[in-house]
């Protein structure tokens, strides 16, 4: 409940693309889990998207904020016009206006879900109106640029979501931000099963004999769908009776990934052993009816919730070892 005397803290959310993954539900778990009396949350997404409604369901405020996209213009003039137009909005008329947001609004705390490496107006503006900033740090980057930098070190935390997230600050050699590590969070009663495995089971045609295992995640190179796939053809005459499951949606930029992996499937005669689920709301339904889940991302994870979700519902996981 609202109290005359709580804290208005906005987050924003920066995901453009439309999918939801980890940073959506950990941000979900987050303003949840505020004390209300205490605290007034308030959530920004630049895209709309389909978890908005678990957070109205939880009462939580949202708005959409959708960044312009940036002006283009033809030849070697257009291209210089373009960048100078992009800057100016970038970094003035955009910041000035989110700051009008952030007074009129009386935000106390902005607190953007991401990265120092995105929502950068957001904190240009709230530098502009006075207001803190903390960030969550969700990935692992290679490099980081001047400007994230720049912006970092003027923010009051940097929340590291894994030891992992916090040393690879360190071996690219950034240590003057201000870190703190926070590991995600899971309420295990949260993953709540509403449907018999034997359900799910029939909804995907997978008959009831059938050994089941899956990879839930956004289906995108780095996550790594295709080496589960080439790793099922190799299982494929010692263990014929095990069907997996890609759960996860696909951003209009990785399309052409998930067509790739659609391609070897067939490629490899797996159609009716590799399943391509999309996204699936009720996940923790979908992760009871594996009877293992595998986690195989070809990059360095900076902190795979899927694994606290599938080790709530007391699923076995078989995961790479890069990352945290």
């Amino acid at each position: 409940m609202k109290t005359a005397g709580s804290v208005r803290i906005l987050y924003v959310e920066g995901n453009v693309d439309g999918t939801v993954g980890g940073s959506f539900f950990s941000l979900l778990f987050l303003v949840s889990g505020l004390d209300r009396t205490r605290f007034e949350p308030v959530v920004v997404f630049a895209a709309d998207n389909t978890l908005r409604p678990r957070f109205h369901a939880a009462g939580i405020t949202t708005r959409l904020e959708i960044p312009a996209r940036p002006v283009t213009f033809p030849g070697l003039p257009g291209r210089i016009l373009a960048k100078g137009i992009n800057f100016l909005r970038g970094a003035v008329l955009d910041p000035l206006r989110l700051a009008r947001l952030l007074r009129r609004e009386r935000v106390r705390l902005l607190h953007l879900n991401n990265s120092i490496t995105r929502n950068h107006t957001w904190t240009i503006a709230a530098r502009l109106a006075g207001v803190p900033v903390i960030t969550h740090e969700r990935g692992i980057n290679d490099r980081f640029k001047p400007r994230d930098l720049m912006l970092g070190r003027r923010m009051k935390a940097v929340i590291c979501i894994s030891a992992a997230v916090r040393d690879n600050f360190e071996r690219v050699g950034v240590k003057d931000l201000p870190f703190v590590t926070i590991h995600n969070g899971l309420d295990p009663a949260q993953m709540k099963v509403t449907r018999p495995a034997s359900e799910i089971r029939a909804e995907l045609g997978v008959p009831a004999t059938t050994r089941l295992v899956g990879i839930v995640g956004n289906i995108k190179p780095w996550k790594g769908q295709e080496v589960v796939v080439r790793a099922m053809a190799k299982l494929r005459d010692e263990f014929p009776d095990v069907v997996c499951l890609l759960i996860g949606d696909t951003s209009p930029d990785d399309m052409h990934y998930r067509v790739s992996v659609n391609a070897l499937i067939g490629e490899l005669g797996l159609a009716g052993r590799v399943l391509i689920t999309g996204f699936k709301q009720d996940i923790a339904n979908y992760v009871n009816a594996l009877e293992m889940q595998i986690h195989a991302s070809v990059a360095p994870e900076p902190f795979g919730r899927v694994l606290l979700e599938a080790m709530a519902l007391e699923k076995p996981v078989i995961a790479s070892g890069d990352g945290a």
